[in-house]
């Protein structure tokens, strides 16, 4: 997003609006973030980074609205007022894709003298990187840029006066924008046609066959509000981004429409003449309702750790143009702007307050408030961090996993009620994977054929991880704990070391899982919390104190490298990996695996015995095995570790 700062001047007129490079500290220090600033034309131009969730201030009215409340200056609005109307005269104009459209209004106008833009057009339009093209155009890229709603121009010689708002259900198959580019048509794309052509992509861009030129006598010009998710879905099928559809793929405010579209009306009758020659048509099924907050004024206070008084609160509010009405001494009931959509809850209008108030203005070097404030962590956090930390001790590596699977991986967990159904998801970013687990067993058995597949010859992991289920169509779900083992007696003596380390003496109910070499169990934390008067605090313990064959946190990255010997008789692997563990330094060696062991046959003519048969000679071959080993280093640079691989084995690597 691009403002001149010549622009933001006049909609903030006076002497007390800052030079620009102090207004860029202070839009970066109310959430604006600058990323830069040039000079062109005599111009300054300053280029700001908007929040998604601040579509407001996409357009010149909702920064200057901004830095109104900051610099305490009065915004000079636009004047909208229209000349009479004729209702009578009314645009056959459908709406045929009710669930994705939010709001239309649109009028025609005739009798028009379009020509050439002014210099001032001209110039405000070519600081913004947009081509002029003629006076309408210009005026509904403006609108655009000042109020930061997308708007179009249809001329009617060209697209007659019906428009209909439909989804394509492939009765179009090609469509051809202003620029010329020819566009394939997807199925389910909003667009605007006539029943004969498709004159506009709906949020996107505008057709060739309802352009406005110089010629343009009668124009009808609408301005629209969409769903969001079909103008993005529109925009990256087609390939086709544009000013238009980079806002419209955002929550604009469908209660603004009103103020720009008359704005844009009466520039448009001021710059070209002409009269309006229909009754303004408005689409506005469902009226937004904004939201009632109930505010205590004392709370910017607590939150940012300071005073800050509350007619101070108050005046920000009403400046960012929210309703105030005071319930009681420390209530107040808040209405926020219809623009303002991220505004719905107490926090957000504390930051408002906080972040006029200015976070450079917290001190820094003021003590922080004795008061103990209590401790609202739930229990279950300090029983998943002492559950690790156990686990850990007693040699059991963590893992984390993706909590989709796929149909036929879905396990329920013991303890779930006998009813509980699977939960699918909606709009899943891989259709293999449409269930969420309703047990971490699941996870592990994933899990653990990875680690299979890598040959890994020691597993013994454990997962911690919510699981999610559905009992009489209300969604559930429970912390729960998987743990995995190769030896059933380990684990059952382990899981009982780990049950006295909670402090739980009495036995619980496990019921393990055999599956691809080892056992799992499952345990339910939400269970185990409730048995537990106090979570014990378990330190993780220092590499030398760990048990036998425990996990280590590793602080550096683990580098495998592959080798390939030949043998001409077969190997016991343990025996291989003996020899060759000893070539390395232990602190460099985490692990030494045979990977694959592979018979070959070879035909070289040197290394064969060659039978002479009527004259003819045959090579029969040598039968010799590869054996491919796989050398993990650590506590060295991949460089480093090549080295060490190309002299212990004598391959390149």
């Amino acid at each position: 997003m691009k403002i001149v700062y010549s622009e933001i001047k006049k909609l903030l007129p006076g002497p007390n609006l800052p030079k620009p490079k102090r207004l860029m500290r202070d839009l970066t220090l109310i959430g604006h973030f600058v990323d830069g600033l040039e000079r062109k034309n005599k111009e300054t131009i300053i280029s700001l980074e908007i929040k998604q969730n601040r579509p407001d201030c996409l357009g010149y009215l909702g920064i200057a609205k901004d830095l109104a409340a900051l610099y305490n200056l009065k915004l000079k609005e636009p004047s909208v007022c229209l000349p009479p109307i004729d209702k009578n005269i009314t645009l056959p104009i459908k709406i045929r894709t009710k669930n994705q459209v939010t709001r239309v209004m649109a009028i025609k106008i005739s009798s028009l003298n379009n020509h050439p833009s002014s210099d001032w057009l001209k110039k405000i339009l070519k600081l913004h990187d947009i081509n002029s093209i003629n006076t309408i155009v210009d005026l509904t890229n403006y609108i655009m840029l000042l109020w930061g709603i997308p708007n179009h121009a249809f001329d009617t010689q060209k697209s007659t006066d019906r428009l209909i708002w439909e989804t394509n259900k492939n009765k179009f198959k090609t469509f051809t924008s202003l620029d010329n580019t020819k566009v394939t048509l997807e199925k389910d794309t909003l667009q605007i046609h006539n029943n004969q052509d498709v004159l506009s992509l709906a949020g996107i861009v505008g057709g060739q066959n309802s352009g406005v030129g110089l010629e343009t006598k009668e124009i009808i010009i609408e301005m629209a509000i969409y769903n969001p998710k079909r103008v993005w879905l529109d925009s990256k099928k087609l390939n086709i981004t544009t000013e238009a559809s980079i806002r419209l793929e955002k929550q604009l405010d469908p209660q603004l429409i009103p103020s720009a579209f008359n704005h844009l009306v009466k520039l448009i009758l001021e710059n070209c003449q002409g009269k309006i020659t229909s009754a303004q048509y408005d689409y506005y099924p469902q009226p937004k309702k904004q939201p009632i907050i109930n505010f205590k004024p004392q709370s910017p206070g607590l939150f940012a750790g300071i005073k800050i008084e509350t007619e101070f609160a108050q005046k920000i509010l009403k400046k960012l143009g929210c309703q105030v009405t005071k319930k009681g001494a420390n209530l107040w009931r808040v209405v926020p702007p219809s623009l303002r959509s991220d505004l719905e809850l107490e926090e957000d209008l504390v930051e408002e307050v906080i972040r006029f108030w200015g976070y450079q203005n917290i001190p820094t070097d003021q003590p922080i408030s004795a008061k103990i404030l209590p401790d609202i962590t739930p229990k279950i956090v300090y029983l998943i961090e002492a559950v690790k930390n156990c686990l850990v001790n007693l040699g059991y590596d963590e893992v984390r996993s993706w909590p989709l699977i796929k149909k036929s991986q879905f396990f329920k967990a013991y303890f779930l009620p006998q009813e509980a159904k699977p939960i699918y998801t909606q709009n899943n970013v891989n259709d293999r994977y449409p269930l969420l687990r309703a047990s971490i067993i699941s996870s592990l058995e994933i899990q653990n054929y990875q680690y299979q597949k890598l040959k890994i010859p020691q597993r013994r992991f454990f997962e911690i991880g919510k699981i999610f289920y559905q009992v009489d169509h209300n969604y559930q779900e429970r912390w729960s704990l998987g743990v995995f083992d190769q030896s059933e007696k380990k684990l059952t003596k382990k899981i009982n070391l780990f049950y006295q380390e909670l402090g739980i003496t009495k036995s619980l109910k496990i019921i393990p899982r055999r599956f691809g070499g080892g056992v799992m169990i499952e345990i339910d934390l939400e269970d185990l919390v409730n048995q537990l008067a106090q979570i014990p605090k378990i330190i993780i313990l220092k590499p030398s104190q760990l048990t036998n064959g425990a996990a280590q946190e590793l602080t550096g990255q683990i580098i495998d490298l592959d080798a390939n010997l030949i043998f001409s008789q077969k190997k016991d692997p343990k025996k291989l990996i003996e020899k060759y563990q000893t070539k390395f330094r232990p602190d460099i060696l985490w692990q030494l695996v045979v990977l694959d062991i592979y018979p070959k046959e070879n035909y070289h003519q040197n290394q064969s015995t060659t039978i002479r048969q009527n004259k003819k000679s045959s090579v029969l071959p040598i039968k010799t095995y590869k054996y491919t080993l796989r050398a993990f280093y650590y506590n060295c640079s991949a460089q480093e570790a090549k080295k060490i691989h190309q002299r212990i084995f004598g391959k390149k690597v």
